[in-house]
């Protein structure tokens, strides 16, 4: 098995129901996956740029883990991208640290998958709000291979009933089962 990396990006995994369960998911299906949970190493958001290079140096696939906001990643994972991917070291014309590494991208969203349709309340698709990362991806020379999403499992603390949950955890999970089986095909 390839050597996996998976960023977390969600801001809070604490009150999560979604990415806490696919990344349990990942981290019993492949223990050997390196999972780096943004929200609980750097609750400060200052990061450790050297470990996290050496995380990423260290891999051969990188996934990113987050909840779509506001149209894009959490501002957590932003500040992640902005801070660890140094010119010179992940793009530019010396920065080649990132060449050849395969990149998945796992988004999930609370408004259901019609709400993505070109027609639909967002106006765009899944793929179109995540045009950045797979730019990203691709001035870092990264090999995207594919973006991975689930949508309509918004959890909302207090709100959201307890068979509801365990319906989102279900879906979770199956999402996960998906996920999982790309990677071991890699």
């Amino acid at each position: 098995m390839k050597n996996v990396l998976v960023i977390s990006g969600h801001p809070d995994l604490k009150i999560s129901v979604a990415n806490k369960t696919i990344l349990d998911e990942i981290s019993a299906r492949l223990p050997q996956a390196e999972i780096r949970k943004l929200d609980e190493l750097y609750p400060d958001y200052k990061f450790d740029i050297k470990a996290e290079q050496a995380a990423l140096e260290k891999a051969d696939v990188v996934i990113f883990a987050y909840p779509m906001h506001w149209f894009g990643v959490p501002g957590l994972l932003k500040l992640y991208i902005d801070k660890v991917m140094e010119h010179g070291w992940a793009y530019g014309s010396t920065g080649n640290a990132l060449k050849g590494k395969k990149l998945l991208v796992s988004v999930t969203t609370g408004a259901p998958e019609i709400a993505y349709a070109e027609d639909g309340v967002m106006g765009n698709t899944i793929e179109d709000f995540t045009c950045p990362v797979a730019k990203f991806a691709g001035m870092c020379k990264l090999d995207l291979m594919k973006i991975f999403y689930v949508c309509g499992i918004l959890y909302v603390p207090g709100v959201t009933t307890d068979e509801q949950k365990a319906a989102l955890v279900d879906k979770s999970k199956k999402y996960a089962d998906e996920l999982i089986a790309f990677v071991e095909s890699l």
